[in-house]
């Protein structure tokens, strides 16, 4: 079965544009008849290679997503198969996503980048506490609205403690530039694999590029596992920049406790970094108002000679 523009889904979801397109299916940006509103449509392409244990795969993203209501993850409104073809209808985001943003402006200051974390370990949190990890936090699957609303998307490599399994054992499952270094071993991934990749998030968002680059994407994932992180750059207020290397971790164990330890901290430094800049500005407000005082120069007055009986003086 192709999908074409147009085609009607579930005899209620039109399909108006496709917007991506990969190995595991493709993206289309849709719309509800019904309730007459936009959809994000992700199905599952007809001809994909071992289509069964990719159908097993978009059938656990909906299990996955099914219960995580949440403003800051993109919700799912219904799952739907027809002749072999799996689709998902999801809520329609139409914003940038961070990577988008990191691209545009490179190392983010604080002030702005903070509110994007603080809002997607909270996502992250609800996730968690449904027994939900993601394995997949990236900027690309960080959506942010113009009013800097976030949005959590692609549960399509999520795995949940009450699944059967799906990917084989010792499988790496993620993206290499942000993969926990238990992730790249191959090892069961727990919420402190999301809070390292969200770390690295944070660290990119920071200094303006990754902590770790490579020729392949096997080195990177090797470099997460054995190498040091370098230093976030010394112009990075000192306790966060502390956090997010606490974040980074090697042990699972040193990081965080959990999304929601994130997600108080960052506001906690965020507060104080607003606090801060609002005290610099009040101060440079009262500098440029107490000005010196300006000495004015009298002007000499000139009296001209009159008669004297005009100025009242003595007659004659």
């Amino acid at each position: 079965m192709k999908l074409i523009e147009g085609q009607l889904i579930h005899r209620r979801y039109r399909l108006d544009a496709r917007l991506a397109q990969g190995g595991m299916g493709e993206v289309w940006k849709g719309y509800d008849i019904q309730l007459e509103r936009p959809v994000a449509i992700k199905a599952l392409r007809s001809d994909a290679t071992n289509a069964e244990a990719k159908l097993r795969r978009l059938r656990a993203e909906a299990h996955n997503s099914a219960n995580l209501a949440h403003p800051n993850i993109a919700a799912l409104f219904e799952y739907y198969e027809h002749d072999g073809i799996g689709f998902l209808i999801m809520e329609y985001v139409p914003s940038k996503s961070l990577a988008d943003l990191y691209h545009e402006q490179g190392a983010m200051d604080p002030i702005d980048l903070l509110p994007i974390l603080i809002q997607t370990a909270r996502g992250l949190f609800v996730a968690h506490s449904h027994g939900v990890i993601h394995r997949d936090v990236k900027p690309a699957n960080i959506m942010v609205s113009d009013t800097g609303e976030v949005k959590i998307t692609d549960f399509g490599v999520s795995y949940s403690t009450g699944q059967g399994q799906i990917t084989q054992d010792g499988m790496v499952v993620g993206t290499a530039q942000y993969i926990s270094p238990e992730q790249a071993q191959g090892k069961q991934a727990t919420p402190q694999s999301d809070i390292y990749s969200l770390g690295v998030v944070a660290y990119e968002g920071l200094s303006g590029h990754r902590p770790f680059t490579g020729a392949t994407p096997v080195d990177i994932a090797a470099a997460h596992v054995n190498d040091p992180v370098p230093p976030l750059p010394d112009t990075v207020d000192v306790q966060l920049r502390e956090f997010v290397m606490s974040m980074l971790s090697k042990d699972p164990l040193d990081r965080p406790k959990d999304a929601l330890v994130v997600s108080r901290t960052l506001a906690r430094i965020e507060r104080r970094l607003l606090d801060q800049q609002t005290e610099q500005a009040d101060q440079t407000m009262v500098t440029s108002s107490v000005r010196p005082l300006r000495r004015v120069m009298s002007t000499p007055r000139i009296v001209l000679d009159a008669p004297a009986s005009k100025l009242g003086g003595n007659k004659q």
